[in-house]
């Protein structure tokens, strides 16, 4: 028989949970190793639309979407427990959730706390698939300054979208940064590359606010 994975018993629990259970709640009841894994792939399954996130008594609550149900409107990004606000999964969260007021569907976004592969957020509209690679900002190490690591990040994204822009001509792309005078600058470097690979930047803010600056 088939193991049931994580995903599979979170959405039956929720099911017969209908009130909705926090992420503590939920990690104890199925005995996850962490609370972070709970976390994260509730965070998935709302960026697929099945499960709604909103805050209930001063925390978080997953609550099972059924089909004839109308999400409510999405509640302000959530930030990881101990980690930053200019963190990647945060930096991700708040586009994915601005992508979804915007209109798109997600299609799916990659688990950044667990490095996983594949582009980082998948959306579609009604005029075809967005692709967007999210980067944060670092802290530094005792022989690297955040500022050095930061062009090696910048470098990797760029590399992402010239790299989708040769697997699909049609895609819209993005690169999406929280919003940091080195990577604006670095940004400002590269700005003849946007007409040419056809992609915007996504700015995301220390409040939560989303600034895009498309492609010219």
């Amino acid at each position: 028989m088939k193991r049931k994975t994580i995903r599979d018993r979170i959405l039956e629990y929720l099911a017969d949970h209908p009130e909705g259970v926090d992420d503590d709640e939920l990690a104890r009841a199925l005995d996850l190793r962490a609370r972070q894994q709970a976390n994260s792939r509730c965070r998935q399954l709302a960026a697929e639309g099945l499960v709604e996130r909103r805050r209930v008594g001063g925390k978080i609550h997953n609550f099972l979407i059924a089909p004839e149900r109308t999400l409510a409107p999405p509640v302000p990004p959530e930030p990881v427990e101990d980690r930053p606000w200019f963190w990647e999964g945060n930096v991700q969260q708040v586009v994915v959730e601005y992508l979804r007021k915007a209109g798109y569907r997600i299609v799916r976004f990659a688990d950044t706390a667990t490095r996983q592969p594949g582009k980082d957020i998948e959306a579609e509209s009604d005029a075809g698939p967005l692709w967007v690679t999210v980067k944060g900002y670092p802290t530094g190490t005792p022989r690297t300054r955040p500022s050095t690591q930061a062009a090696h990040w910048f470098k990797q994204a760029l590399f992402d979208i010239v790299a989708w822009r040769g697997e699909n001509s049609a895609a819209e792309l993005a690169l999406a940064l929280p919003d940091f005078p080195r990577y604006r600058s670095l940004a400002e470097r590269v700005a003849w590359l946007q007409p040419v690979a056809r992609f915007s930047f996504i700015w995301v803010m220390e409040d939560g606010t989303v600034e895009v600056v498309k492609r010219v």
